[in-house]
């Protein structure tokens, strides 16, 4: 018997019929065509989402003001019908792909740019934008008219195909704006009060239901909470709001959250349901289904289910890194599930392409989606797992993410595979990073990772050095070289006589770090174990020679990686010049110039990696084909090690 059965009870929302309770959010893939049309890399990225069994897929935000109100650079577009061809042909993919097809509607407001729209964002009021532009206030005649397009996108999308139409009014986009008192500082009709706050939001879905007609799904996305914003909505008023937005029409309430500063980035990514609690609320206020959201994995959503928090459960993230995952989940393989580790490298494709935009309008000229879990997020009609023509004696040589995803995608191609790793077990530096606090995900994928080599029936040999004899005694027909990289020693004057430990070590507990811990190095390693030690009381200092933490991790992980060490005490010292250890510690010179001594318990090194790759040129002299793949190359991200790994795997 399933245990999982809730989430696999099929549901109504209006006519719809939804084959089960999990559905697919809409979320920004970057894959959109700059003119806003429908891309085929974005037909190919639904549809495997389609396939993999969520009962309905809500497509990404749709300008319905294009391009004034879009929000990234290959943002769709839904204002003309012009765009009805290639919508027609998404709605038609995901539909044929056995699931429901919606699509959200939007408009970006003060969240846009003008390098981006060509234009000066707008908003309720006159204000400062996130992005540093100047918001101009909306007259209410064009309040009007950005009504009856969103109507007009809602009816245009109904003859498109979709099965339904979400309207966004969450986050930070226009409709959130005039809702939010942080924004919205109006005097007229829609401003002040609660009400006249929600006037417009609620005048969209009006218009939106009478051009669409009784029958048609209409479904609403607000947010259940914000964080870092003052003044902001609490949770009576967003309980008012969803009762509104009920008796405006709406069959559907996906409840969601937004937010900024040290409150928010505790929360997100790394708490599961981080918006269960306000779905639950409104639940209980309200007689139409509620969508939760907000990281839930498959046991949570049935909780949630069960317990009355949410009618369906919208997985977002986790269907990016699996697109199966509801299959498996409804097949009883919850260890077959790719688990998403919560990094945010899936946002990072449209801030840099937002970035990028600012920086050098016109710019760049194709968006991309990325995972670091999944290589083949948004290259799915490209990245294709076929089975080799000729099976071939294939040894991998290192357990780290890139050589266990060389060795799982060639035994899924048909290879007889071994891998060798010379630690007694498997994961490489997973191991480290995830001991790290927001990290612990990591453990699941090298649980997964495991647990797949085990079933595809490749033989792992752990606690054993590949040597050149070895290899040459077991013929392989492919090499592929993974072995990963080793912990950097600074050239610092009497570093020999200093008492120093590897920041991996301390992270496994191989090594002790005392209570007083200099930290040399403020790159992801560095920064990661400073949070890892202040956490356990321990006063940290972080020393680096670049002039700013944290330049090799995007925007988001920077941001919530500084706010959490600065919020637990933890100094950086940037731009410093290591003169020497000595009998009192660690002297450096400051950017100002000044002459330091950081005395502590433990030097914690953590100023870089060097690839182990030594044996390569003779592994080359001795077999034909040899892949060196992974931090044996340059050391770099998961993600890229896993992409190393799969795209070797797949052409072997």
């Amino acid at each position: 018997m399933l245990r999982l059965q809730k989430l696999f009870e099929p549901t109504k929302i209006r006519n719809m019929t939804l084959k089960n309770r999990i559905i697919m959010p809409a979320m920004d893939t970057n894959l959109g065509s700059p003119d806003g049309s429908v891309s085929p890399k974005m037909l190919g990225y639904y549809e495997e989402r389609a396939k993999g069994g969520a009962s309905l897929i809500i497509v990404q935000t749709t300008s319905v003001d294009y391009p004034r109100g879009k929000t990234t650079p290959f943002q769709i577009s839904i204002d003309h019908d012009r765009y009805l061809p290639g919508l027609s042909q998404l709605a038609q993919a995901i539909k044929g792909s056995g699931a429901r097809a919606a699509i959200q509607l939007e408009d970006g407001g003060g969240v846009t740019h003008s390098s981006i729209t060509g234009q000066q964002p707008v908003g309720p009021s006159a204000s400062m934008s996130p992005l540093g532009e100047p918001i101009r206030e909306l007259s209410t005649t064009e309040i009007a008219g950005l009504i009856e397009r969103h109507a007009q996108a809602a009816a245009r999308a109904q003859k498109a195909g979709f099965d339904a139409v979400e309207i966004h009014g969450g986050h930070e986009h226009l409709l959130s704006q005039f809702l939010s008192p942080y924004y919205n500082h109006r005097s007229d009709q829609y401003g002040g009060g609660l009400e006249n706050r929600a006037r417009f939001l609620l005048e969209v879905l009006r218009a939106c239901r009478s051009h669409l007609g009784s029958d048609y799904p209409l479904l609403c996305r607000i947010n259940g909470a914000e964080y870092g914003i003052d003044p902001s909505i609490d949770l009576v008023q967003t309980v008012q709001i969803a009762q509104w937005v009920e008796e405006a029409g709406v069959d559907a309430i996906d409840v969601t959250g937004h937010g900024y500063g040290v409150r928010f980035t505790a929360l997100c990514p790394g708490m599961p349901g981080l918006h269960l609690a306000g779905a639950a609320e409104i639940k209980r206020s309200v007689k139409t289904p509620v969508i939760a959201v907000g990281r839930i994995y498959p046991e949570l959503g049935e909780w949630a289910l069960r317990e009355g928090v949410a009618d369906i459960i919208a997985m977002g993230r986790a269907l990016i890194a699996d697109p199966y995952l509801p299959n498996k989940v409804a097949e009883g393989r919850l260890e077959d599930i790719v688990p998403c580790i919560g990094c945010w490298q899936c946002l990072e494709g449209s801030i840099q392409s937002i970035i990028q935009a600012v920086a050098e309008p016109g710019s760049p000229t194709e968006g991309k989606l990325t995972c670091s879990v999944n290589p083949a997020a948004g290259r799915e009609r490209e990245y294709v797992i076929s089975p080799a023509p000729i099976s071939k004696r294939v040894v991998v040589v290192g357990g780290g993410p890139a050589g266990m995803e060389a060795a799982r995608v060639a035994r899924l191609r048909g290879h007889d595979v071994t891998l060798i790793e010379r630690d007694s077990h498997l994961g490489g530096q997973l191991r480290a990073a995830a001991a790290a606090p927001r990290k612990e995900s990591l453990s699941l994928l090298i649980d997964y990772f495991q647990s797949q080599l085990a079933k595809l029936g490749v033989r792992v040999e752990l606690g054993r050095e590949a040597t050149l004899a070895e290899l040459v005694t077991a013929q392989p027909e492919e090499v592929v070289w993974a072995a990963g990289a080793a912990p950097s020693v600074p050239d610092i004057p009497g570093i020999d006589r200093a008492k120093v430990v590897f920041a991996t070590d301390v992270l496994t507990g191989k090594s002790f770090a005392g209570d007083t811990v200099v930290i040399i190095g403020a790159e992801t390693v560095g920064c990661e174990t400073a949070n890892f030690l202040a956490d356990k009381g321990v006063k940290v200092t972080l020393v680096c020679r670049k002039p700013q933490a944290l330049t090799k991790v995007g925007p988001i992980v920077q941001m919530e990686l500084l706010e959490d060490l600065a919020g637990k005490g933890v100094q950086i010292i940037t731009s410093a010049k290591y003169e020497g250890f000595n009998r009192d510690g660690l002297t450096i010179r400051t950017e100002a110039g000044e002459l330091r001594n950081l005395g502590a318990d433990t030097y914690v090194l953590a100023a870089g990696a060097q690839p182990i790759s030594k044996l390569i040129p003779a592994l080359r002299k001795k077999f034909r084909h040899v892949h060196a793949i992974g931090d044996c190359l340059e050391p770099r991200r998961i993600s890229d090690a896993i992409t190393d790994g799969f795209e070797i795997g797949r052409s072997l």
